[in-house]
């Protein structure tokens, strides 16, 4: 469905819900394609999605609600309860697993500043052949995509008043914008996408260069301005029960 205003001021907007599979079996098709020995996550929350990993991993959440069991079967688990800012400010990801980060799940605060740096962060931290995942850049109706959380302008005309992506959405597109060297591949995981960034590079410093400049223009922007052709430029894939065709794309 194409963006449509319900009334003269109400720039609502809605498209069809992604059916692809959830975003945690997605994820955990990832652990099992990559195999990867380091594992690093922001936005931990309640620990289901690091409890997924089996390998030394690394956990940042200002405000952790997870159980022990987020170890899980895994050699070591540091969790860092601050900020990811901080937490990049104060530590070093690569000396913490005396290795680079072989899979990354960034899932933090849904402002799109936010995942940008911690985007940029992590990926110093990474080879080329690591595997960078961003949850919730695909947004499905405009209530969900409201910049702040408790923001209800729309919440009556979504049927998913529980979800909030934020506006992350704007991290992709800057991506694809400037970083054309990446590879960036977009999953239709449920309910809000999953997007596979590879082809890494840790040394470059074009997105802190520019980090004022992006800002500047990507803050005042409105997914109902362009929301189809915001989607027309994304091959948005399915992850099928075959994982061939993802271990061919992101097999170490």
């Amino acid at each position: 469905m194409s963006a449509e205003a319900t009334g003269a001021d109400d720039r609502f907007w809605s498209r069809p819900q992604w059916t692809g599979l959830d975003y945690m079996e997605a994820l955990r098709r990832f652990h099992e394609v990559v195999k990867p020995s380091t594992y690093f996550e922001i936005g931990v929350d309640r620990g289901r999605t690091l409890a997924i990993a089996q390998c030394a991993s690394i956990g940042v959440d200002p405000a952790f609600r997870g159980p022990p069991a987020t170890v899980n079967n895994k050699p070591s688990c540091f969790l860092f309860n601050c900020r990811s800012d901080a937490f990049f400010h104060a530590y070093d990801p690569t000396k913490l697993f005396g290795r680079p980060i072989d899979l990354a799940f960034l899932d933090g605060l849904h402002h799109f500043e936010v995942l940008l740096r911690d985007f940029l962060h992590t990926e110093k931290h990474c080879r080329r052949d690591s595997v960078v995942l961003l949850h919730d850049c695909l947004p499905f109706d405009a209530h969900m995509a409201r910049r702040e959380q408790g923001d209800a302008t729309y919440r009556a005309h979504s049927a998913y008043p529980g979800h909030w992506t934020g506006d992350v959405w704007k991290t992709l597109a800057i991506l694809k914008k400037v970083r054309n060297d990446l590879k960036i591949v977009v999953y239709d995981a449920g309910p809000t996408g999953l997007v596979a960034v590879t082809d890494l590079d840790p040394c470059s410093t074009a997105l802190e260069e520019r980090y004022s400049e992006l800002f500047a223009e990507f803050e005042p922007k409105d997914l109902f301005d362009e929301v189809d052709a915001f989607y027309a430029s994304l091959d948005v894939r399915s992850v099928g029960d075959d994982l061939s065709a993802l271990s061919l794309e992101f097999r170490p």
